[in-house]
């Protein structure tokens, strides 16, 4: 198992990563999944975002009633 180094930049922590773990981009998402903090590459674009995969949650609805607006009373 690879080690990284974490240490303080301003009022911001860092973390420098191995040469192994070299990220071939700008930005990346972050976040925790149980005990893990979890780095991968943002996408640039959509077209990007879904080619990798990525989908709604189970529970999104796969159709969205549209509505018409209701009558109301003039004010």
């Amino acid at each position: 198992m690879a080690k990284a180094r974490v240490f303080r930049s301003g009022n911001s922590q860092a973390v420098r990563l191995p040469k192994e773990f070299h990220i071939e981009a700008n930005e990346v998402d972050i976040f925790k999944r149980g005990g893990d903090i979890i780095l991968r590459p943002r996408p640039q674009s959509w077209k990007e975002y879904f080619s990798q995969g990525r989908r709604f949650t189970d529970d999104y609805p796969d159709r969205i009633e549209d509505y018409s607006p209701e009558e109301r009373d003039e004010m």
